[in-house]
């Protein structure tokens, strides 16, 4: 058993919802290439959950149907992708009628005058300096957003909390794809290696495999591996 956490693939920015770029597409098959390429997953039931954006629910699609194609020959079952609120980016307040979304779905109406002048000065200055940023995720995960979007600590914990339930009710004949943000890989990693890896690559893959004591499992990414305390 082991879980996947990708990222998207490329798209041409991240302001509001659209499609991923041709070569965002082609990274997003190129996943499935290197995931159909693990032994364990040519012989499993592969579960693939994605966050409900559009530039990762196609990536899903994609890793989905390349996984199909490849493993055709294989008894692995490819089960169709499925959206799962866990995988969420950090989510902003846009309003409390609307609650909480995901940034690239709100820039148009927060990224304006009007609008930061609606909200306290410490939050306005959140969002201008996040927009602004040459790394806007790590921004968020290193300023206060004067309750303007949600904490590392959520953003963390609700992902922990996908990952226990999924290695604590599982057998070892599945395997688990979850497509996602930068923003969530991030704060995950940065618990488990004790410091912020920077933007993970479009398509970037993060393995999660078991170990022999039941409460921890081991990271892999990047060449780097450790093990976690899950549970």
């Amino acid at each position: 058993m082991a879980v996947y956490i990708v990222r998207h693939g490329e798209v041409e920015h991240h302001q509001s919802d659209i499609e991923l770029t041709a070569r965002g597409r082609e990274q997003a098959r190129g996943a499935g290439l290197v995931l159909a390429s693990y032994t364990n997953v040519a012989n499993s039931l592969v579960y693939i959950f994605h966050s409900p954006v559009l530039r990762v629910v196609e990536t899903a699609q994609l890793i989905a149907e390349t996984l199909e194609t490849v493993l055709r020959p294989c008894p692995a079952r490819i089960f169709p992708p499925q959206p799962d609120g866990a995988l969420e980016n950090v989510r902003f307040v846009f309003d409390a009628a609307r609650g909480l979304q995901e940034p690239s779905l709100l820039y148009a109406e927060m990224n304006t005058p009007e609008f930061l002048r609606t909200i306290s000065p410490a939050r306005a200055e959140f969002f201008q300096s996040f927009w602004t940023s040459d790394d806007p995720m790590g921004y968020w995960l290193t300023h206060d957003s004067d309750g303007g979007a949600e904490t590392p600590a959520t953003v963390l914990g609700r992902l922990r909390e996908r990952l226990r339930e999924i290695f604590s009710k599982h057998d070892a004949r599945e395997n688990f794809v979850l497509v996602t943000h930068s923003g969530a890989m991030r704060v995950l990693l940065r618990d488990v290696f004790e410091a912020d890896p920077g933007e993970p690559d479009f398509c970037g893959i993060i393995a999660i495999t078991p170990t022999h004591e039941p409460q921890r499992v081991q990271f892999n990414y990047r060449e780097q591996v450790k093990e976690y305390a899950l549970f």
